[in-house]
């Protein structure tokens, strides 16, 4: 029996033969009724065969079967989820959601909605958003309250499973909480981390000093590298908003600085390209304002608080920490 190391060397030395072995085999060879070289091979200890079933244009595809998916090359996405309530609906609204894949590509995700009805008035409830790949679409996990059925009553891991199964793109870190209203009508938001420091967390201001970022105002300056004289200079805030969060990352310095940030949070390496909080390793150098920091020390934090975004211009980066502002790091670029 052929091995496939010993067809593919056959292929390069004598692709003449080769050629004459893959017609023979596949004429009639008596009572055989021919043979095949893709089906009648075997695995070597070096190269195998992989199903057709699993590939797309020549290249082994994650969303197809005939691939084991025990771990996972995960991808990242900017953008978020708004949502507006009733005593007895949540409307999910989304715009500008882009996925941002390993292997350099991006998906854009068309803007929409999702109205559930026939909810119990008070009562919060929990959602997972995901891409799926074959169906090129935005979909819900479903089993849960309402119509449609996307609305869970408590947070699951297989609501949060099926969110992350092979070919689905999760769109938010766990499950996204909305409430209905006792009356009236409410709203908030949800969905991906954004480029976001946790409330806390002190930036310098031409205003008011060294102030927590989420007490900071439209109009008002923050200090932030100068990009031509590699010096300082002033850049202005023009729009922040805080929101709940219980999902951040705290970076500690060689400074003895440290920052939490959330996962999507972008900070400046020291050859100047912009890294994710969540790509980020221990000894990283990113840029520090008084020279370069490396990190020393990374956790996760899991906990109720509340994250800031800030967007300002013309410069689109400030210094941040949780002492005294030392840590260059990215603003938050808001989409209608």
């Amino acid at each position: 029996m052929l091995t496939v190391p010993q067809i593919e060397a056959l292929r390069r030395w004598n692709p003449q033969l080769y050629e004459a072995l893959k017609r023979l085999a596949n004429a009639s060879l008596g009572p055989n009724d021919g043979w095949n070289l893709d089906n009648q091979v075997s695995d070597g200890s070096t190269y195998s065969r992989i199903l057709s079933t699993a590939l797309t244009a020549g290249k082994v595809d994650p969303t197809k079967p005939g691939l084991l998916m025990k771990g996972s090359i995960p991808p990242t996405w900017s953008g978020g989820f708004t949502y507006a309530s009733t005593t007895s609906g949540i409307t999910w609204s989304w715009s500008g959601l882009v996925i941002s894949r390993a292997d350099g590509t991006t998906t854009s995700v068309s803007n929409g909605s999702l109205a559930v009805t026939s909810l119990t008035p008070a009562t919060t409830y929990y959602f997972y958003p995901y891409w799926d790949d074959s169906a090129s679409a935005l979909n819900w996990a479903a089993g849960g309250a309402g119509t449609p059925a996307n609305a869970l009553i408590a947070k699951t891991n297989l609501a949060a499973q099926q969110q992350s199964l092979q070919g689905h793109v999760p769109l938010s870190q766990g499950a996204m909480a909305a409430a209905t209203t006792a009356s009236g009508t409410g709203g908030g938001s949800g969905g991906g981390s954004g480029t976001c420091v946790r409330a806390g967390m002190v930036v310098i201001t031409k205003e008011r000093g060294v102030i927590p970022v989420e007490t900071c105002q439209a109009g008002e300056h923050l200090r932030c590298p100068a990009p031509v004289s590699g010096g300082e200079t002033w850049t202005r805030i023009l729009q922040l908003t805080v929101r709940p969060a219980d999902t951040f990352i705290r970076f500690c310095f060689s400074n003895n600085e440290w920052l939490d940030v959330t996962p999507h949070h972008v900070f400046t390496l020291a050859d100047g390209s912009p890294m994710r909080a969540e790509r980020l390793c221990l000894g990283d150098v990113i840029a520090g304002r008084y020279g370069i920091l490396s990190i020393k020390r990374i956790e996760l934090v899991v906990e109720c608080g509340e994250k800031v975004s800030v967007s300002c211009a013309p410069h689109h980066q400030f210094f941040a920490g949780r002492q005294s502002a030392t840590v260059v790091t990215h603003n938050y670029s808001f989409t209608s």
